[in-house]
């Protein structure tokens, strides 16, 4: 599986990664922020603090996380 190299969060809740295979992946979360695991990131700020842990996951400190493989895999949906 590919790894994130470089991901960045838009004011629109959007999700830019981009994979060392060289795709890039545009993820909208808004849909993902009515749900209990994803709501504490509809603040913007929070939503745009995060890093890249392991090469294959978004962390969003203690809040919640996801990985490469389900973005993927919501997407193929």
């Amino acid at each position: 599986m590919s790894k994130i190299i470089n991901a960045k969060a838009n004011d629109g809740y959007i999700l830019e990664i981009e994979l060392d295979s060289h795709h890039k992946i545009i993820y909208d979360m808004k849909p993902r922020l009515h749900g209990v695991r994803f709501c504490a990131l509809s603040e913007l700020s929070r939503f745009k603090s995060f890093h890249i842990e392991n090469g294959n996951t978004l962390v969003w400190d203690r809040l919640c996380q996801i990985s490469i493989d389900e973005i993927i895999n919501n997407m193929e949906r």
